[in-house]
């Protein structure tokens, strides 16, 4: 879909694959309340995300300036999606949005043949691109507006730009000290499924989370699951402990993922089962680079 293209240049990772998140076989639309951010501002001013914000700007951001034309290193500070469900999904890119990203992103559309249309709502200005039936929730086309100081506002519907709009903006941050945090309620819990094991994880998923923070110069990865009941919370932490256990004794292993394996630290309290684990920034670059 062309709308979702461009949408891709506007939002870079993880947002271009929004509309066709897929987790352990639950569709998007499967997924309630979902919630993305990625905070640059902070990577930058922490130890260990420096590391990991050089390795974007090498892989992401001058490929994105040499495919698209774009520039926006150092211009990012956040980026956000989220959907309730209702309204849609809201994507917002805060930072120091100039002329020539404007009139680059309104370029590349008109390459793409999407012929944005303006439209007003009150002072703001924002534009209208054209769906496609057969993709979800983007078929009612895509809004998006430079209206506000310093943000890129994209919606998947009107009201919700309104609404955007007329707040200026604001989307409510959940976790502001972290890099990257997503979180969602998964909507299919419940429901009639012939998938294999992995699949009735989800199934018995409510709600899950990962965040990924700056600990004293580590990359500090906490992950939550909320299951359905209990016993399936102590259940789940049983078969990861086991998995973990299982792969920290391996000598096929290198020993700095051994070291890795043994400090995972999995816990349950009542119905939320949560992971963590400290990893070295030299060590997530590495992973990422592979």
């Amino acid at each position: 879909m062309k709308s979702l293209k461009i949408l891709g240049v506007l939002l870079l990772l993880p947002f271009s694959a929004a509309a066709d998140l897929n987790i352990d076989g639950v569709e998007v639309s499967d997924l309630q309340n979902w919630y993305v951010h990625a905070n640059f501002e902070y990577m930058r001013s922490t130890e260990s995300g420096k590391k990991i914000y050089a390795w974007m700007e090498q892989e992401v951001f001058d490929e994105l300036k040499a495919e698209a034309g774009i520039d926006i290193d150092r211009d990012v500070d956040q980026m956000l999606a989220t959907s309730d469900g209702d309204n849609g999904i809201i994507m917002l890119v805060n930072g120091t949005i100039r002329q020539e990203h404007k009139d680059q992103i309104m370029a590349l559309a008109a390459t793409q043949n999407l012929d944005p249309k303006p439209r007003k709502a009150g002072r703001h200005e924002y534009y209208w691109v054209e769906g496609d039936d057969n993709e979800e929730p983007f078929e009612d086309g895509a809004f998006f507006s430079f209206s506000v100081k310093d943000k890129l506002l994209v919606t998947s519907s009107e009201a919700a730009m309104k609404d955007l709009l007329g707040k200026n903006g604001r989307v409510p941050l959940r976790q502001e000290r972290s890099m990257f945090l997503f979180s969602a309620e998964n909507g299919a819990v419940g429901g009639d499924s012939s998938a294999e094991w992995d699949s009735n994880i989800m199934q018995n998923t409510e709600e899950a989370a990962l965040s990924i923070a700056d600990d004293k110069g580590k990359v500090r990865v906490e992950a939550s699951l909320v299951a359905t009941e209990p016993e399936m919370a102590d259940s789940l932490a049983s078969i990861v402990r086991g998995l973990i256990s299982l792969q920290a004794f391996n000598d096929d292993i290198e020993p700095e993922m051994s070291e890795i394996l043994r400090s995972t630290k999995v816990d349950v309290k009542d119905r939320t089962m949560s992971i963590s684990l400290s990893l070295d920034s030299d060590t997530v670059v590495q992973t990422l680079s592979d």
